[in-house]
């Protein structure tokens, strides 16, 4: 008798079909005690998750409900997350766990899902030719998910974590040099996107900040231009959204070139009649709607064909920006406010290229000054 549980301690025995079998009364989500049982292969299995349950028990962590299944914890979590993320990462959460997860791992219960079940979903992924990216970024899916039920006290740990998954080799990106910067001011001199590519090449704005920006974000008086939204593709429709950050709203000051090219742009754009409504975005469509992004690099890749220019993303121009202001010796911290970094680490690690010739300057200075 002295190796039996106490009452109340739950249980250890094995079934006629060979199965060992853990059970114990726990609390659940609303207040009230049930009896729940864990089926596994050996006796010491079944002592170890007796004594997981009794340790979540003494806490008052309630048992997941039985039934929950990782596909069920997804749509909870899904409508959850539409209140308290980007609409835009939501879109992503959504095709990640429809697309990826829910086919291959949705039917297994949350509270039994393994750090195998994961390893095996990854090992499939790759196995069926998904990009590096594409795998990262399902699992992060996931991950993010199981810390919230871990913090909802479901599981008693987030199994996602401890599968490693290999990260993209990041694509080298060359920002435009000086020489290369300047050539694309002189070649769209006379072109109506001049302000444009002077505003994107000076000020640095993501492409989401340029198509959403209006003129009663411009002050050319006190010559400011502030950043407060994007505009991006959402659900098929062009949507106003919020900043990408927090430190992506920001204040900036106008200089000479970006306030002049302003100027121009704002008398080309004003109306010739007076019954004609006054343009609201300072990059808009004729009919007063804001640019559609991808029309934005359609712009960018005809330009730099046209005009000989090296061929480089269109975000490489927000890198230029970095990168020549970083070269002159601008403090990262002012860089980073300047184009809106969450972190001076990203403006330093991410964008601040040093190229070949910045790295010449500063060797041949510390040539000079050694000798």
């Amino acid at each position: 008798m002295s190796g039996r549980n106490a009452v109340g301690e739950g249980s250890v025995y094995q079934r006629k079909d060979g199965r060992w079998v853990a059970a114990a009364y726990v609390p659940v989500a609303d207040g009230t005690y049930r009896r729940v049982s864990h089926y596994v292969r050996t006796k010491a299995d079944a002592k170890a998750k007796l004594r997981e349950m009794n340790d979540r028990a003494a806490k008052n962590m309630p048992a997941p409900p039985p039934s929950l299944t990782v596909e069920a914890y997804l749509g909870e979590w899904l409508t959850h997350m539409k209140q308290h993320v980007r609409r835009s990462t939501w879109v992503a959460y959504e095709s990640n766990a429809r697309l990826h997860i829910v086919p291959r791992i949705g039917r297994k219960k949350l509270s039994q899902l393994s750090v195998r079940d994961v390893r095996l979903m990854i090992d499939g992924l790759r196995k069926d030719g998904k990009g590096k990216r594409t795998v990262q970024y399902v699992h992060a899916t996931l991950r993010a998910a199981l810390e919230h039920a871990y913090r909802e006290e479901l599981v008693t740990r987030n199994v996602a974590k401890m599968v490693r998954v290999e990260r993209p080799t990041p694509t080298p990106k060359e920002p435009l040099s000086v020489a290369e910067a300047r050539r694309l001011l002189t070649a769209t001199r006379d072109d109506e996107d001049h302000a444009l590519w002077v505003v994107m090449l000076l000020l640095g704005l993501r492409r989401s900040e340029v198509c959403g920006l209006r003129w009663d974000n411009v002050d050319l008086e006190n010559r400011t231009l502030s950043v407060t939204h994007s505009v991006q593709r959402v659900d098929g429709k062009l949507r106003e959204l919020p900043t990408k950050t927090r430190r992506s709203t920001r204040t900036v000051p106008l200089p000479a070139m970006v306030h002049q090219a302003l100027v121009t742009h704002r008398a080309a754009m004003m109306p010739t009649s007076q019954y004609l409504p006054e343009p609201v975005y300072v990059f808009g469509t004729k009919i007063g709607t804001p640019m559609e992004p991808r029309n934005l690099t359609r712009r960018w890749v005809t330009l730099a064909e046209r005009q000989g220019i090296r061929r480089v993303p269109l975000h490489a121009l927000r890198h230029s920006c970095v990168s020549l202001l970083l070269a002159q010796g601008v403090h990262p911290r002012t860089v980073m406010e300047i184009v809106g970094h969450s972190a001076i680490e990203m403006t330093m690690n991410v964008y601040g290229h040093v190229n070949l010739e910045t790295q010449r300057r500063a060797l041949d200075e510390l040539d000079r000054t050694l000798r």
